[in-house]
This record gives C-alpha cells, sequence and structure tokens, in this order.
C-alpha cells in the first residue's frame, strides 16, 4: 500500500453498478430507516497495484461511497459483500427489496403495515443462516 495518507480514491458516484437494492431495517439505536445500497464492479488502481470496489449504504458509508480494497478483481467483491454482510448483522428486521417512501411523512406516523384483508402483518424476521 502506498506511503501517501492520501492515496484512496475520492469518489463522488457509482459508475457501474452490478448490485443495488434498498432495504428496509432498524438500527441498533432502534430507529427504523430505508437505505439504498449499490455495489460497483471491481476497479483496478495500477498506481497503487490494487483493486476496489465501490459500495454506497445510505445514511451508514462514511464517506458515502466507500472504496473497499483486495489483492484481485474477485477478492475485492467478497470483501464488499463481505462489508454489507456486516451491514446486514448489526441491523435487525432486515427486509430487502423494499420500495423507497415517496413522501416524506416520518415512519412513525404510518400505520402498521397491513395484508388486503386488514390483518396486521408480523414484522419481517432476519434470517440466520450459517455461512458455509
Amino acid at each position: 500500500m502506498p506511503h501517501d495518507k492520501n492515496w484512496r480514491p475520492k469518489l463522488a458516484c457509482i459508475d457501474d453498478p452490478i448490485a443495488e437494492d434498498h432495504w428496509e431495517y432498524v438500527t441498533p439505536e432502534g430507529e427504523r430507516r430505508i437505505s439504498r445500497l449499490v455495489v460497483g464492479r471491481p476497479v483496478h488502481s495500477p498506481k497503487e497495484r490494487i483493486w476496489y470496489c465501490p459500495v454506497l449504504i445510505e445514511g451508514y458509508t462514511r464517506p458515502r461511497i466507500k472504496p473497499i480494497f483486495g489483492s484481485g478483481p474477485v477478492d475485492s467483491l467478497m470483501n464488499a459483500m463481505t462489508f454489507v454482510r456486516r451491514f446486514f448483522e448489526a441491523n435487525s428486521e432486515v427486509l430487502p427489496g423494499v420500495k423507497p417512501r415517496s413522501s416524506k411523512r416520518s415512519r412513525s406516523t404510518r400505520e402498521a403495515p397491513t395484508s388486503s384483508r386488514g390483518v396486521t402483518r408480523s414484522p419481517p424476521v432476519k434470517s440466520r443462516r450459517p455461512l458455509r
């Protein structure tokens, strides 16, 4: 790795996304949120002789788009997905594939979700499958 402390790329956008989704979840502080997640295609940085995948998790990644590094394209992608997995595991009631809210109304003023028959649905349960 380079000795210069400012060697990391400053990313303003993800030019070539390979996965994008919106997740609803409850933070460890108990706040319900919806965040957009984007993982970009691995990028080679020949000057630094490294690879990175740009990752965005709205309201979580600092800087906004975080480069996740690896020694090759597959390694950087695996490290990026490990980063996303840790985000998943750090939160509760994670529900992938939700539609982003179109209104600015806060979640706390909305009613509990109901089915078409008016029955209140149970909250989503986070999967705890073992990694292999």
